[in-house]
């Protein structure tokens, strides 16, 4: 069966219209990495020297890692009113807190939100005790993963859509069904072939992605916990998490979505007669739910939103047979009881198409 699904592989990989997707998926990563990457850093210095790639970097990192700790009202005090003198900051004016170190926005916007009742009313007993440190290679790596994974969506869509449909346009379903193995192993082949391939596209574009930000960022903030970030939303994160953790969480949602949406394309391509079709409706099931507001556990079963991944995170923990169960393991059992019986449906109905 592994060699037919190494043809069918094969046949997904060789569409044109998977060349001029995954050139396209290649433009916009490289897009993104000079937008949101280590080239639009900048950075102001408590001296008032404006530093730019990686010297912001660098100097963010040894800011940061100075006042690295637990987060506590007074030391949010003492960072606050001690790390800038007035000069500089009147220096940057209105944009100082688009250059400043992490920690000192992440501050300001803490004394925002909480209203002046000090930052650690901000957080629950379950976030645990609340870590400040460097984290921006982490944050930026996974706010800009967020658009690739969307273009990976697409990708996936115009290569899955004509698993089946271009069988039927072609009048090449029945001569496979009359085959010998054609209802059972070159059936499994396409589907192993389209989980594959999705598979390794998703794993792919994540490895490329995290080796690019960690040769430049380093690995440095792992263990700072994912609330002192109020710009990419993971100070809702309702539990304790630190950001290597929720880097590995993410390529778990990311692959999981990639799979679900892998399978509701192989069902769609089993009911449209051409690959035309096939790719309209199955797109449509992507970015549709997209425009409408959806209750929380509504949307993340949708692969669009799964996308951002603290969309799954943020739901918190549901309580099952006595037992605190993290949302993420929720969704995945779902996704994958979903991706079984899409399987089993697109293979039922491909096979039903058989001419006697």
């Amino acid at each position: 069966m592994w060699r037919l699904a190494g043809y069918e592989l094969r046949k997904i990989c060789c569409r044109k219209m998977v060349y001029v997707s995954l050139a396209f998926l290649i433009f916009m990563n490289v897009m993104t990495y000079w937008r949101l990457g280590p080239s639009s850093e900048r950075c102001l210095t408590a001296e008032g020297e404006m530093l730019e790639g990686v010297e912001a970097i660098r100097y963010m990192q040894e800011f940061d890692r100075r006042y690295a700790g637990v987060l506590t009202d007074g030391r949010a005090k003492e960072i606050y009113e001690s790390s800038y003198p007035p000069e500089a900051v009147d220096k940057a004016g209105g944009d100082f807190w688009y250059v400043c170190p992490d920690i000192l926005q992440y501050l300001d916007g803490a004394f925002y939100e909480s209203g002046g009742m000090g930052v650690e009313s901000l957080f629950t007993p379950e976030m645990g005790e609340i870590h400040l440190g460097y984290h921006r290679g982490y944050s930026m790596l996974l706010f800009s993963m967020i658009n690739i994974m969307l273009v990976v969506g697409c990708v996936i869509v115009i290569a899955i859509a004509p698993v089946y449909a271009e069988e039927y346009s072609r009048g090449t379903d029945a001569l496979i069904l009359t085959a010998r193995y054609g209802k059972t192993l070159e059936v499994k082949a396409k589907l192993a072939a389209s989980f594959l391939f999705s598979s390794l596209l998703c794993l792919a574009v994540i490895a490329v992605n995290y080796i690019l930000f960690f040769m430049v960022y380093g690995t440095e903030g792992g263990d700072t916990s994912v609330q002192v970030d109020f710009t990419k939303r993971n100070w809702e994160i309702p539990y304790e998490m630190d950001y290597m953790q929720l880097a590995g969480y993410c390529v778990l949602i990311w692959l999981m979505a990639s799979l679900l949406l892998t399978g509701i394309t192989l069902v769609v391509s089993a009911f449209c007669n051409t690959s035309f079709t096939a790719v309209v409706f199955a797109a449509a099931c992507y970015v549709v739910p997209v425009w409408f507001s959806l209750p929380g556990w509504a949307a993340v079963l949708m692969p669009a939103h799964q996308m951002l991944p603290q969309g799954v995170l943020n739901l918190g923990c549901i309580r099952i047979f006595g037992r605190e169960v993290m949302s993420l393991w929720i969704v995945a059992g779902v996704c994958a009881a979903a991706m079984a019986v899409s399987g089993i449906w697109s293979k039922k109905k491909f096979a039903g198409r058989q001419v006697v």
